[in-house]
């Protein structure tokens, strides 16, 4: 049983031990939550990737196994894990990230921010905001166009793990943000002049209010899609650059993020490519550096 699931692509071991991780984590604080149906969630997720890997591949059943799940078990994580957090761990750490702001740089940038800012400047930046949703896919459409198997199951486990571990931090440093935590500093709402509004009142909407500041998973992910564009597209890396420069600079400017959590985002990138190619190289290798479809 060991060696099969030892067999498996690494981007769906992690999928199974995270979602398998979560039903234990459940089991463990069942008398605090009230939705233990997401047991059932997390459960089914689990033994259905297992029976995806026991029938014959065909294109059909590839595009389900290497897009459509891998989307639909991060969304799934994200909205499930926002909505388990304040039972499993309801002391938030804004306070604390408000001081490391302080004592590294001297002032809030978030508020400081608030001097410059105008239309022109906030359509700008919740429009860089949103860059974050479209940078994995694009590396991924990438490798997969010119028939680079290997390294797009290198890439999505990467991405993967940078997801989960982001998770996993939302869950041990609860944190919900600058503009839910300090509304009280700020004199103004951001205005834009044609998206930025609707993006803003769209992502509220969806997202809802959650704990899920640190690390700055936008950060983290981005950077970690921008090193892999840099190592196997230096087209894709440069056009990209900008965008993901102005992504950062949009989680302080729009109050989503701390700078600490920033900070955060770029630690949390730099253990997603470390580990995971450390991993993913191990596989290769007990694999006898062969690539295996499944």
């Amino acid at each position: 049983m060991v060696k099969k699931f030892l067999k498996l692509q690494p981007a769906f071991q992690l999928n199974i031990i995270f979602f398998s991780g979560m039903c234990l984590l459940l089991l463990i604080f069942s008398n605090r939550l009230p939705f233990f149906n997401f047991f059932t969630l997390y459960a089914s997720i689990v033994l259905f990737q297992i029976f995806l890997f026991k029938i014959p591949d065909n294109a059909l059943l590839s595009f389900i196994k290497n897009i459509c799940l891998p989307v639909f078990s991060v969304l799934i994580a994200f909205d499930t894990v926002g909505e388990l957090t304040p039972y499993i761990n309801p002391r938030d750490i804004d306070e604390i990230l408000l001081k490391l702001d302080y004592s590294i740089l001297g002032f809030y940038p978030y508020v400081y921010l608030e001097k410059i800012a105008n239309p022109f400047f906030t359509e700008l930046m919740q429009i860089s905001y949103c860059v974050y949703y479209i940078l994995p896919f694009l590396i991924g459409v990438y490798l997969i166009k010119n028939g680079n198997k290997k390294e797009f199951y290198r890439a999505l486990f990467i991405v993967l793990f940078c997801y989960y571990l982001s998770y996993i931090g939302y869950m041990i440093f609860p944190a919900l943000g600058p503009r839910y935590s300090i509304p009280h500093m700020f004199h103004n709402d951001l205005s834009g002049l044609f998206l930025a509004d609707r993006i803003k009142d769209f992502l509220n909407s969806l997202e809802g209010i959650k704990r899920d500041a640190f690390p700055s998973g936008h950060v983290g992910i981005s950077l970690v899609v921008l090193f892999l564009m840099l190592k196997y597209s230096r087209k894709l890396f440069w056009l990209s650059l900008i965008p993901v420069l102005f992504l950062i600079v949009s989680t302080i400017y729009c109050r989503y993020h701390y700078f600490t959590d920033v900070l955060g985002g770029i630690i949390l990138a730099v253990v997603s490519l470390s580990i995971g190619n450390l991993y993913y190289n191990f596989w290769l290798t007990r694999n006898g550096n062969s690539f295996i479809k499944r």
